[in-house]
């Protein structure tokens, strides 16, 4: 090629450089806006998780869990109670001869209770009567 050739077609050289430079730049804009969708969709599951870690916080922090904890008392007769104590923030219950419809009641309540269980023994000691050991925290 000559350089008679070249300026022959230099505008139609040009417009193919243009063309490939806006090739180039749509390409990056495709890409950019995509990495922009990602960092807002994980934004907002981080968003999402640290509201649900407030909402756990606000829970397991709260001064109605040990309210809440003394219906573990009234939920069976006291005569079947051996050890009931609450301290700071731990709660050691002992049960004597519990039937099994009380101490599915019993192990249900403690579920539903915002409770780290740290300690739960149930021993069978007789057909239908059971010791039941527990140790919470919150």
């Amino acid at each position: 090629m000559n350089l008679m050739t070249i300026q022959r077609y230099k505008n139609e050289l040009i417009l193919f450089i243009m063309f490939i430079f806006m090739l180039v730049a749509f390409m990056y804009k495709l890409s950019a806006v995509t990495y922009v969708k990602e960092n807002q969709v994980k934004i907002n599951k981080e968003i999402k998780e640290i509201q649900t870690i407030v909402n756990l916080k606000k829970q397991w922090g709260g001064k109605d869990i040990s309210k809440k904890l003394t219906i573990l008392k009234r939920v069976v007769p006291s005569s079947k109670i051996k050890s009931f104590k609450k301290k700071s923030k731990q709660l050691s219950v002992i049960y004597n001869n519990l039937t099994a419809s009380e101490l599915n009641k019993i192990i249900n309540k403690i579920i539903n209770i915002a409770v780290q269980i740290n300690h739960l023994k149930i021993i069978k000691s007789s057909k239908n009567s059971y010791k039941m050991e527990c140790i919470c925290k919150w």
